[in-house]
């Protein structure tokens, strides 16, 4: 009897004394079977996993497109009561907040380039992104000088931190935009 190459001896367990020479086991290469429909049935069974949890689900402990308008409302009202000189923007404040304006730390009022004097101050353009407990706001604002006399642009960044819920500025750096002519 010839045997094929992938046929081997083996002895069967259980088999009676003698019976193992008989047994002759058969391995052959296992068949290839295509990966497409196996990868498709890993995915379908992700997709059915995500769909009966109910979808992503927020990390976050607070809504972030109102936070962000909160933040900005920090940010405006801060540029707002700088730009009059009232002590209400010091409540927007984190304890030891910073300020560097054009590069230069600054420690008393006016805390922001471009802001001379007492006058009214308001913001151009407001970018806002949240990360967690911190918020960070670039800002194009106005400043107006008594009359309607000196206006000036600035830019500042600003970072917000949530304490107590409720945003307070920790930092601001701000610089003279150039005036355009």
């Amino acid at each position: 009897m010839r045997r094929s190459r992938a046929a081997r001896r083996s002895p069967v367990v259980g088999a009676p004394e003698g019976a193992a020479e008989q047994a002759e086991v058969s391995f052959a290469p296992p068949a290839r079977r295509p990966l497409v429909p196996v990868v498709a049935g890993a995915v379908a069974l992700a997709l059915a996993a995500c769909a009966a949890r109910g979808g992503p689900r927020s990390t976050l402990p607070y809504e972030p497109l109102r936070e962000a308008g909160l933040a900005r409302e920090v940010a405006a009202g801060f540029i707002a009561a700088e730009s009059r000189g009232d002590s209400a923007a010091d409540t927007l404040l984190a304890p030891g907040a910073d300020f560097i304006v054009s590069g230069i730390a600054v420690t008393r009022p006016p805390r922001l380039a471009a802001v001379v004097g007492r006058g009214a101050g308001a913001v151009e353009d407001v970018r806002i992104q949240l990360a967690g407990e911190f918020a960070w706001v670039v800002a194009v604002y106005r400043w107006s000088g008594p009359g309607g006399n000196g206006d000036e642009r600035g830019r500042a960044t600003m970072i917000l931190e949530r304490r107590d819920d409720r945003w307070r500025i920790r930092h601001v750096h701000s610089s003279t935009v150039a005036p355009w002519r």
